[in-house]
């Protein structure tokens, strides 16, 4: 893999093949869910399967107006097939991603050439959080998809303005919007206006904005469920969707999220490793790379959604991704001015080096978290990290060194292995740390009370819905009684005692800050 130019097809192929497998479906099924998002979707996808309504989604048998309805159909699809399990809540988010990824690639081969494209989806599917999020069972693999989609259209509609490709780009923005709302629309738009006003091309844009037909299309494929989630939920749908989960969430901090402006600053040369180094260059070129039309359009997309998120005072590193697409398309398309420096390869080992020290890093916070419930997570880490990390994390470093070392190599060929090395090793003894530590009491506590099916069970100052997903029930946040089995956590506890001071709770279950509690009368 010195220069993939330079390779066998073949071989440049099938290193795509092996790489997307190691990016979105190995270990699939290794972990279990992660609250609060993925047990969050796969919950309301559950009770969506369970009640036969797949025109609105309930989370614990409370109306869910966080997204609309394509990912939950996609993923209702998939465990009908594959049944309740964490390969078949995950799997539409790998495919989708999986399509992103070639759909770049094609775009980058007609736009530029074949090799462009390979290294393109090379450097995609090696992303570190484009990985993260084609594992996850969420949505925002799809929305990625077809925002990706519409933006490539609307670039090749200004090479071509045919009418079969505005339709098309109305289409894709129609499927975002089912997928994660306006988000879909706005960022396009934005983009296409910016660009297009800047290149002098505004008429071209505003007829393409003001076309009826496409407009059509999109209403003819939204429109259908919408009628459904209205017949179902009436206006508190889109009251809660629209005005709660859209407008407050933009101009609101919500759920412990934002809201600092230079957050996205700080975090994207995390989210983009291995390429963090290229990403520097590209600031330090960016004045040469504007003045390429294409380069010009893909920034313009990337910097709009860096400026939208940064200003939202609702902030999760994923949002950053909705332009990552663009930005990435750029450093692959550059990689010879801008992937030239050895130092640009010391940047992802040093990453590695950190995820390395994971279990010495999390036994310091243990010493120094005064939190009850993180503490006693945490304090799990000694069951959690086993010789067979240290010895993968050993060989990971080595791997890198040895890449590193490979002078003979271009810089971009070699970012690309260490991705590959760095995805094995996140997503096979990282991600199983992690969901040791968070998710698998959860997942225990769930086993238990599954084999006392006789017990009630309630939630109290908790939210994590995968709990609900592995007993396969509503897990209700109502008043307990006598005999009930009460979820919670054991920072609670105290609150719990003072809520039902009549009853004693006796623990029957506990394990890294997740707690069983059975009232019983005193």
């Amino acid at each position: 893999m010195r220069n993939l130019q330079n390779d066998n097809w073949i071989i440049s192929y099938g290193m795509l093949a092996i790489t997307l497998f190691f990016a979105f479906y190995a270990n699939l099924w290794g972990v279990p869910l992660f609250d609060l998002d993925e047990g969050a979707f796969s919950e309301a996808t559950r009770e969506m399967l369970a009640s036969g309504n797949f025109a609105a989604t309930y989370l614990d048998g409370v109306p869910r107006f966080d997204k609309p309805i394509f990912s939950y159909w996609m993923q209702a699809l998939s465990v009908s097939a594959f049944g309740i399990n964490e390969f078949a809540f995950r799997l539409p988010s790998a495919i989708a991603a999986t399509l992103w990824v070639l759909a770049t690639y094609l775009f980058a081969k007609q736009q530029w050439n074949q090799t462009t494209g390979i290294y393109a989806a090379l450097f995609m599917a090696t992303t570190l959080w484009i990985a993260g999020i084609g594992r996850a069972a969420i949505a925002d693999a799809w929305l990625n998809l077809f925002i990706a989609l519409t933006l490539f259209d609307m670039w090749r509609y200004r090479q071509n303005p045919s009418q079969s490709l505005l339709l098309r780009v109305y289409f894709w923005m129609a499927l975002g919007m089912l997928t994660k709302g306006p988000v879909a629309i706005a960022i396009p738009l934005l983009t296409s206006a910016i660009f297009f006003i800047w290149s002098g091309q505004w008429q071209v844009w505003l007829k393409a904005i003001f076309n009826p037909l496409g407009w059509l299309v999109m209403v003819l494929t939204i429109s259908p469920w919408l009628y459904l989630v209205y017949q179902d939920q009436g206006i508190e749908f889109f009251k809660g969707f629209l005005l709660d989960h859209n407008l407050e969430r933009f101009s609101d901090t919500r759920e412990g999220h934002g809201g600092n402006y230079f957050y996205y600053f700080l975090v994207l040369p995390l989210i983009i490793m291995p390429f963090s180094g290229v990403l520097f260059s590209a600031i330090r070129h960016s004045k040469t790379l504007l003045k390429n039309e294409l380069n010009r359009y893909l920034l313009i997309w990337f910097l709009v959604v860096f400026a939208l998120v940064s200003y939202s005072q609702t902030q999760l590193p994923h949002y950053v991704m909705y332009g990552v697409t663009g930005l990435i398309l750029v450093l692959a398309a550059n990689r010879d001015k801008l992937a030239i420096g050895t130092w640009q390869l010391w940047i992802p080992f040093a990453f590695l080096v950190l995820l390395a020290s994971l279990p010495w890093l999390v036994e310091i916070a243990v010493d120094n978290t005064h939190r009850a419930y993180e503490k006693a997570l945490l304090a799990e880490y000694q069951n959690v990290f086993h010789w067979d990390y240290y010895a993968a994390a050993a060989i990971l470093l080595i791997v890198a060194l040895a890449v590193i070392w490979q002078k003979q190599w271009s810089v971009a060929s070699r970012l690309i292995l260490i991705g590959l090395a760095q995805s094995i090793f996140v997503f096979h003894f990282v991600i199983e740390a992690a969901a040791d530590l968070q998710q698998q009491p959860v997942k225990n506590a769930a086993e238990y009370a599954l084999q006392h099916p006789d017990k009630n069970v309630v939630s109290y100052g908790i939210k994590m819905p995968s709990f609900s997903v592995y007993r396969q029930q509503i897990t209700a946040r109502e008043r307990a009684q006598a005999g009930d089995l009460v979820f919670t956590r054991v920072d609670q506890l105290d609150k719990l005692k003072q809520a039902y001071p009549q009853f004693e709770n006796k623990i029957v279950f506990q394990q890294g800050g997740i707690v069983l509690i059975e009232m019983q009368a005193q």
